[in-house]
């Protein structure tokens, strides 16, 4: 056996990701991902920043390279969200928050999916405050 061995080894590319990108994450023990933004991000692993949704409270998540490679992760992530990448995810999985597979047919027009939300709660949307009017 000899003394050293050379093996490749897997890192983040941190010219691909880096602290201040938005980041999806779900990890494989998870029913829902969740959405932050990167603090810290080194060849070993990042760290996500997250609001969980109590009030002024902040969480993180951590992604171990390790993790990732052994694909327990599906990551999206972007630094200005004009395109986003990802990792883990299959190709041909549409997730319903993605925009794929967002517009429905009906008849001959082509509705946005929100119309029949926005009727189906007792009233139509008003274009200019955003809200649901009875």
């Amino acid at each position: 056996m000899p003394l050293v061995k050379k093996e490749p080894v897997a890192f983040f590319n941190l010219n691909q990701i880096s602290r201040g990108c938005l980041l999806w994450g779900k990890h494989f023990t998870w029913d829902d991902g969740k959405a932050g933004f990167v603090t810290s991000a080194t060849k070993e692993q990042l760290i996500v920043q997250y609001h969980p949704g109590i009030g002024n409270v902040t969480n993180h998540f951590i992604i171990p390279v390790s993790e990732a490679v052994e694909g327990q992760w599906e990551i999206r992530w972007s630094a200005d969200l004009s395109e986003v990448q990802t990792y883990g995810i299959p190709e041909d999985s549409e997730d319903p928050g993605t925009g794929e597979g967002d517009v429905e047919e009906t008849g001959t027009e082509e509705t946005d999916g929100l119309e029949s939300i926005r009727e189906s709660e007792g009233g139509r949307e008003s274009h200019e405050t955003g809200r649901v009017n009875s």
